[in-house]
């Protein structure tokens, strides 16, 4: 008989999370049996669909005592709570009552982004400068509380979160072995590009986007897809030159509508300023394009480094000068070369045993060793 996991996400039901969707919803079933807890603001009562449990929001600080009526909480072996520390915090309220262990997954660390994003000396500034550093260390101390700490990489435990004692798995974003695209070069002369992920103002893109503004050639064409498309909009107006040279995507709701798109490029940017959120993973679109053949030109760090050699990826260093004769230098290659590279990087992903389908099968001996003892 399996052992039994509840995962309590903060994501919606049909979000398409990789991780949630491909590893604990897909791959991890086949060594423990998984039930998933959706947290959603348009339910008004509890709903379950297969495996799938759908919470209102309202419940969200009590999960564990609503989810008690109707099921049976003794079931669960271990139960892993997605980012929230209200949620963490009533998930081991019951722990000694239910007997099950506790694991905690941080996919990011927003507090500390929230932390460089206030920066000021403006009195709204202190005060949320010491706000989010009160939840951080509320939070380290229920994280202290758990059986296993679940973090994006060995560095980003070492930079954000030095005061979290506990067994560390780390749990990054990896390929789906069963979803690889075979790339092949687009028509034409023109070289696509292509820049998915959130934007904000911390990662910089007008960077990016002064390089793309200052080339010589003219033979490119940019396609941006992000779900927020606020910031992406202001910043883009800043640029009325280049109109005709970029597209926002509107409609991509998907991973497989990401994946057609991407697959209609032929490279993946990206860039991102050097700082400890960027230089601690290896950047999630990296692995988005790696997955459609897509080589990416990706910024000059050591984490980058760590993963990918010249054969594999462009680097690039975070300035306007780099970036744009690195862009130049891929558009003087032939395109047959980019898929060859884009071919390579997918290939170093999976013979470094960066998919989830093998990472399933670590966690879940993990959590089993956790488990029996």
């Amino acid at each position: 008989m399996m052992n039994k996991l509840l995962l309590i996400t903060d994501q919606e039901e049909y979000s398409e999370n990789g991780t949630i969707t491909t590893l604990f919803d897909g791959y991890l079933k086949k060594y423990w049996d998984v039930d998933i807890v959706y947290i959603t603001p348009y339910k008004h009562s509890f709903q379950r669909k297969g495996n799938h449990l759908i919470v209102p929001k309202k419940y969200q600080d009590k999960v564990m005592e609503y989810l008690s009526t109707g099921n049976d909480l003794c079931q669960y072996d271990f139960v892993i709570v997605r980012n929230k520390k209200n949620v963490l915090e009533n998930v081991l309220k019951y722990k000694e009552t239910y007997q099950y262990k506790v694991g905690y997954r941080i996919s990011y660390p927003k507090k500390y982004h929230q932390l460089e994003l206030n920066q000021s000396f403006s009195p709204r500034g202190i005060y949320n400068w010491l706000k989010y550093t009160m939840k951080i260390k509320k939070r380290n101390k229920f994280a202290n509380l758990c059986d296993l700490f679940l973090p994006t990489s060995d560095e980003a435990q070492q930079i954000f979160y030095p005061d979290i004692k506990v067994k560390s798995f780390p749990l990054f974003i990896g390929l789906d072995p069963e979803k690889l695209r075979e790339h092949s070069q687009t028509e034409g002369e023109t070289i696509h590009f292509i820049n998915i992920g959130t934007m904000d103002r911390l990662r910089e893109f007008d960077v990016v986007l002064d390089a793309f503004e200052s080339l010589s050639f003219t033979n490119w064409h940019l396609n941006i897809v992000v779900a927020e498309k606020t910031f992406i909009r202001r910043l883009l107006a800043l640029y009325p030159k280049m109109k005709e040279k970029i597209t926002l995507h509107e409609g991509v709701h998907t991973l497989d509508e990401l994946r057609d798109i991407t697959s209609q490029n032929d490279m993946g940017i990206a860039l991102l300023p050097q700082n400890n959120f960027h230089n601690t993973v290896i950047a999630n679109k990296i692995i988005r394009y790696s997955s459609c053949g897509l080589p990416s030109l990706m910024v000059n760090n050591a984490k980058n480094h760590s993963v990918f050699s010249e054969e594999e990826a462009y680097f690039s260093d975070f300035n306007v000068n780099s970036i744009r004769e690195n862009l130049e230098k891929i558009m003087n290659i032939p395109k047959a070369e980019l898929v060859i590279k884009g071919k390579n990087s997918q290939e170093k992903l999976l013979k470094i045993r960066r998919n989830y389908k093998v990472l399933a099968k670590e966690l879940a001996e993990e959590m089993n060793k956790i488990v029996a003892k």
